[in-house]
């Protein structure tokens, strides 16, 4: 069966958002011992970023995480 992976945001303070990936149908998650339908990545890219510091670093995060997707839809 193909599992679907999207890279989603969550909204977190300091005007910041965590990247997660969000799995369909449901995946078993092997630390946990139990199904789960969210990863976090523990990566996080600026809302509204400013400057071209923010910019490069919201652009490079989020090609990182798209490969991190990827890879584990390809699973």
């Amino acid at each position: 069966m193909m599992i679907k992976v999207r890279l989603r945001q969550k909204a977190i303070t300091n005007g910041r958002c965590s990247l997660y990936l969000d799995f369909y149908p449901e995946v078993y998650d092997l630390e946990k011992g139990t199904s789960t339908r969210r990863q976090f990545l523990g990566m996080y890219v600026y809302n509204r970023p400013v400057g071209p510091e923010e910019k490069a670093h919201n652009r490079n995060t989020l090609q990182i995480a798209e490969q991190m997707r990827i890879k584990q839809e390809n699973r």
